[in-house]
């Protein structure tokens, strides 16, 4: 306890970082303690990925993308459920393999209680970006890792994961926190476009930032508010608490109508842009553009998938499916009946 102490005078600690040390000695760590984690079976850990597929599907495009802009630079992406337990990982083998040693790895769990002061750990905790340095990890053995863990906040406000960038704690740092902020961004951004059903409104300060992740994106099912972005909710000055508790004209003072429009909201000054559309619009392009990997190769079978996708999102309900998509039920049956 003596070192941890006098390792956080000699390098001033953040804030954030003292608050985790705090805790992590109120849960009787000990900074010389080796972890003995015991990770999820390959069974266990296949049942937890099937629980998050959703999230998984969405963070894995991301980390696809991402693991190109970070080829051979010794960094590793790495996805956590809400409970810090690692789903899943991407990038540069050597460096996993190391980490695998410290069991940085799919199926261990991250949380503080386990594994002290971490990025992925404390990020669940205080929910917002946190960068742990080297010598501000809790434990001895973890001091060698540099990482950056973004929340992931689903569309109804609660936390889903966590999307972490790690590498070895003596190489330089090239952004890997704007990495993972805009990574996350893309996540949550298309996912209250997916769950969207009824009305989709997608609004920035400036008019040029509409329909890029950078907007703000909210869904209204019969004026109450259904689903928000994090950055929608900044925007607004609204907490995750207003997801099913506010109605429009509790949040903007124009009523709604379609097509691009300014808003003006109550509880931030200034106006934004705004375009606002029916969901079934954007549910049906993202069904229909968002293909497995051994999906359909060519148009009609991307418009099937766009319809098996919906009915899946419906649970079964085709009537339900055919309103999401704005086509006549009755077309709906035929187009099933021909691919069935």
């Amino acid at each position: 306890m003596q070192q941890a102490n006098s390792i956080s005078l000699r390098h001033p600690l953040p804030e954030i970082i003292q608050a985790s040390w705090h805790r992590c000695r109120h849960y009787g760590m000990s900074p010389h303690w080796h972890v003995n984690q015991n990770p999820l079976t390959d069974s266990e850990l296949h049942l937890q990925q099937d629980r998050h597929h959703q999230l998984r599907r969405l963070a894995l495009r991301e980390m696809r993308i991402l693991e190109h802009t970070l080829a051979s630079t010794g960094r590793i992406l790495l996805l956590a459920d809400s409970t810090g337990i690692i789903l899943d990982s991407q990038g540069d083998n050597a460096f996993l393999g190391r980490a695998r040693r410290v069991s940085l790895m799919p199926g261990a769990n991250w949380r503080e209680q386990i594994t002290g002061t971490n990025a992925i750990g404390t990020a669940i905790v205080e929910r917002r970006f946190v960068q742990v340095l080297g010598q501000q990890h809790f434990f001895d053995e973890n001091r060698f890792l540099a990482c950056n863990a973004m929340p992931i906040m689903a569309p109804t406000g609660h936390l889903a994961g966590v999307l972490d960038i790690s590498n070895h704690a003596c190489e330089s740092i090239h952004s890997p926190g704007r990495l993972v902020r805009h990574a996350v961004a893309h996540i949550e951004h298309d996912w209250v476009a997916e769950i969207a059903t009824d009305l989709l409104v997608r609004f920035h300060p400036h008019p040029s930032w509409l329909n890029t992740p950078e907007e703000g994106i909210l869904t209204f099912e019969d004026g109450l508010l259904t689903g928000a972005s994090t950055r929608a909710l900044a925007y607004l000055g609204l907490s995750p608490a207003s997801i099913h508790a506010l109605h429009w004209s509790e949040i903007f003072q124009h009523r709604p109508m379609y097509g691009q429009q300014e808003l003006r909201p109550y509880h931030t000054p200034g106006i934004f842009y705004a375009d606002v559309g029916k969901a079934c619009t954007a549910s049906a392009r993202i069904a229909a553009t968002e293909t497995a990997h051994t999906g359909p190769e060519n148009l009609e079978d991307l418009k099937d998938e766009a319809l098996r996708r919906a009915v899946e999102a419906e649970n079964g309900n085709i009537s339900a499916a055919a309103r999401k998509l704005g086509i006549h039920r009755s077309t709906f049956y035929r187009r099933l009946n021909r691919t069935s």
